[in-house]
This record gives C-alpha cells, structure tokens and sequence, in this order.
C-alpha cells in the first residue's frame, strides 16, 4: 500500500517570528521546524535520531533567484526545512534556471508545503520513496536521488514508525490503573516496540559511522 512520503503536510505560517536581514536566514529555523512537524519537507526523515543536521534550504536557490534579486535571501515562502544530504544533493539544481519556474519538461521541483507534492512521488510499503510522474521520477532519481539512498531512506522512515508507536502505546497506558490487566498489556506491546526501534537505531548508528 503506498502512502505519502511525509505523515503531515508542513504549512509555513503567514507571519515567521522573527524578521532576519542579510545573510541570517537560519534564524527562521525554529519556526521552520515547527511548520514542517520535526521532518524533513523533502524526505520526510525525523530530525530528532541525529543522524545528520538538518538545515534552512531556498527552494529556489540563491544561484538562481540572486541575480534579479526578486527573492529576498530570508524570505520565508521560499525556505524549507531539510535535511543536510536532501539539501546538499538538491543544491543548485533547477533545470528550468527561471525562479518562476520549479520544473519544465518533466525536470525539477514541487514546493514540498504543496499538496501536489505526493501526487507526483510516493512511499512504499517498506519506507522507499518512488515516483508517480515523469517529474516524481527526476525527483527521485536526479533531484534527491532517493533511489541511490534507498538504504537509509527505508531505515529511518522505519525507525520513525517504531517511535510513533512507542509514544503511542505510552499514552495509552496512562489511561488505566498501573496494576489493571490493559494497562500491564500495553507495556508489554511498548516494551517490544521499543526493543526493536533499539535495534534500528543501533543500525542507523552503525550505517552512518560507516559512510
């Protein structure tokens, strides 16, 4: 069953909380976080195992839109939080080399707060993030290169699903009476989610000591 590749469509509020000048973009951050629900907009990666930093990436990148200067360098409709390898792998790219233009000719982006996003890539049942559209395949294979990075694409978008779980199955044991039979179930079904997200985060941890 496919699914999307990031669980809550992020949404840039209207109004940042701070109004940085120059060349500060990164104290949009914090609000950028909050917006894009702790993921990455591009990969939907969780910034929370530490595997790698996350970052204030120009959808349009400076490159492009510096040279009529119609974007400002800490505009916030045109920042997305993201995480170091899709930002660094994403980079300059921006086939149609027109900052009005996010793709042409089945080349480029989608603005990831878009809703169209997930109509032009998707997630499988395993965590890999494939294409639905000429352009989700330029994305997948050129833009982030999700296919080359299947490995730790698939890893953390497991490792995520073994933390929602646990935090879920925590409330839910707080509904009952500690000494109650659901409440001694549940913490066994916690205590088993939580042993395996162990044993996936300690092979993020290995895979990326090993790049």
């Amino acid at each position: 069953m496919a699914v999307t590749v990031r669980s809550n469509l992020p949404q840039r509020r209207a109004v940042p909380s701070r109004n940085p000048k120059g060349n500060n973009w990164s104290e949009h951050k914090s609000d950028l976080r909050e917006d894009f629900h702790n993921h990455c907009g591009y990969c939907g990666s969780y910034d929370g195992f530490s595997h790698t930093y996350f970052e204030v990436d120009h959808f349009v990148p400076k490159s492009i839109f510096t040279i009529n200067g119609n974007i400002g360098l800490c505009q916030y409709d045109n920042l997305v939080y993201s995480c170091k390898f899709c930002n660094n792998i994403k980079s300059k790219k921006w086939p149609s080399n027109d900052e009005n233009l996010p793709n042409l000719n089945n080349k480029g982006f989608v603005d990831p707060t878009l809703a169209i996003y997930d109509t032009h890539i998707y997630r499988t049942e395993s965590g890999s993030i494939r294409w639905l559209t000429d352009l989700g395949k330029w994305m997948v294979e050129v833009g982030f290169k999700f296919d080359e990075r299947d490995f730790c694409v698939k890893l953390l978008w497991e490792l995520n699903q073994l933390r929602i779980s646990f935090l879920f199955l925590v409330d839910e044991a707080k509904k009952y009476d500690s000494n109650s039979k659901q409440h001694k179930i549940i913490i066994e079904k916690a205590k088993e989610s939580a042993f395996h997200y162990t044993l996936y985060r300690n092979e993020l941890d290995e895979y990326y000591k090993s790049l």
